[in-house]
């Protein structure tokens, strides 16, 4: 018999370590914060009036982690905000930060930094650091970052470097995990977020930005059907989403930052279960916002969502400025104030009103009898005008082309580096561009160019 009961303890023993109760208490400046959402990335449930909470962990998970609530954040010291904790324990506590929004936030959101190797980290910490320090000291209101995945390309080595160096900004940065941010020795989902686990802990998670909700998740499925890897979400993910849902307020507007955008790599397939998540969040105001094409786009999905596919900081993987979508590099930044969103992309070492690029007549291969307009951030509120000798002239003509500028810098590349640009870094058509074809005889020629939000950005070309 004493045997028996030894037995049954030792199967309650091994039970407990792989799936356990952790408890705990969510506060800050030692007050419990009630009405928090407590996850294990399976499970959820919600802190009491005084900050305590009880969760029953799935035999699979490895972390304890917070919705944050609006108003507070985790201690972000470490390079990211530390609202997980390993399950290493049956009691675990989080004692956050306040972080008021006052009615005003701004989003910093960057996409594929990818560094391989050394070389390329320096190039980072150069002028797109210095231009990320720029306008987040710029910018009025809380600010935080978030980069879109890829934040090194397969060199694991590079992720605590980013989180020591991204802390320069000033502002917390939140990560996403990118398909060069899995392991590719491993041949499955599982252990292939390892590694990216070890640096930045839960690959799904979520935050309140004010009364807003930020959704982080991981679209980058590895070892389905044989192949390395494929865009979109699982049946795990979408489930988490779907209890989350359940604790959010209705008429809450949602954020998901992730990796690949919906339409998927170079924008040929919508990726796998995109109706799934469109459905899910079919009752909220969503705004996606995702990187891995390394070109600009921005797509309405349905009438509540709508997509800002980000062109990549690190241009065309550090080799020229421009994208090969002939986007420059840079970033997107978000601004919230007082219930109305807007936004820019913002070119590196560039004014913020550099938001269009001017051909000539002859620049372009495919249109060389035309004016070319290259708009990178357009989408259908836009308005591309052209006049000649002071006369309107009407709408300019979307087309698809080729940056001459980014076509420049390849031929230049080619030439130092005495080999063709790879086959990855090659210039692409793109359709955010526009001609107009003059006259013989004109004298000059003005563009106005005029965003969804009323800012009117000119060029005149005169004869």
């Amino acid at each position: 018999m004493k045997h028996l009961f030894l037995f049954i303890a030792i199967i309650l023993g091994t039970y407990i370590t792989e799936a356990q109760v952790v408890t705990g208490k969510v506060s800050s400046m030692g007050k419990g914060i009630p009405n928090v959402i407590v996850s294990d990335g399976t499970n959820f449930t919600k802190t009491d009036k005084q900050g305590r909470y009880s969760i029953d962990t799935h035999e699979n998970s490895k972390f304890v982690f917070l919705v944050t609530p609006g108003g507070y954040i985790a201690d972000w010291s470490s390079g990211t905000p530390a609202f997980y904790k390993e399950i290493s324990s049956s009691s675990i506590d989080f004692e956050l930060n306040k972080f008021p929004t006052k009615n005003r936030y701004n989003i910093i959101a960057i996409a594929d930094p990818q560094p391989s190797k050394k070389a390329h980290f320096e190039k980072f910490l150069e002028a797109p650091l210095t231009d990320l320090v720029e306008t987040a000291t710029a910018l009025d209101g809380t600010t935080i970052g978030i980069v879109l995945g890829d934040i090194c390309s397969d060199a694991f080595e590079f992720m605590p470097r980013w989180k020591e160096e991204i802390l320069r900004v000033g502002v917390p940065f939140y990560p996403v995990v990118g398909n060069h941010d899995h392991d590719r020795k491993f041949k499955n989902d599982t252990e292939s977020i390892n590694v990216y686990q070890s640096h930045f802990g839960p690959e799904n998670y979520a935050f309140f930005l004010g009364k807003d909700l930020i959704i982080v998740l991981d679209n980058i499925i590895y070892g389905l059907d044989g192949k390395r890897y494929k865009e979109g979400y699982t049946d795990a993910c979408l489930d988490w989403v779907e209890k989350l849902l359940a604790f959010i307020p209705k008429g809450t507007d949602i954020y998901i930052a992730q990796h690949s955008p919906l339409n998927g790599r170079r924008y040929r397939n919508m990726i796998i279960n995109h109706q799934k998540i469109l459905d899910l969040l079919k009752s909220h105001k969503v705004v996606f916002m995702s990187g891995h094409n390394h070109c600009n786009g921005v797509f309405n999905h349905s009438d509540n969502a709508i997509e800002h596919n980000i062109a990549a900081i690190s241009g065309a993987h550090w080799a020229t400025y421009h994208c090969r979508d002939g986007s420059p590099s840079g970033y997107k930044v978000f601004t919230k104030s007082k219930g109305r969103l807007s936004w820019y992309y913002k070119s590196i070492g560039k004014p913020k009103d550099f938001q269009i690029e001017v051909f000539d007549i002859g620049q372009s291969t495919l249109h060389p009898e035309s004016i070319i307009v290259n708009v990178w951030d357009y989408d259908p509120s836009w308005k591309v005008e052209w006049y000649q000798d002071g006369k309107y002239m009407g709408m300019m003509k979307k087309v698809e082309d080729l940056s001459p500028i980014r076509m420049e810098e390849v031929r230049k590349y080619e030439e130092k580096k005495g080999k063709p640009m790879p086959k990855y870094n090659v210039t692409i058509k793109s359709k955010h561009y526009f001609k107009a074809t003059p006259t013989k005889g004109a004298n000059s020629i003005k563009i106005k160019v005029t965003d969804r939000f009323g800012n009117e950005y000119r060029e005149i070309i005169k004869y």
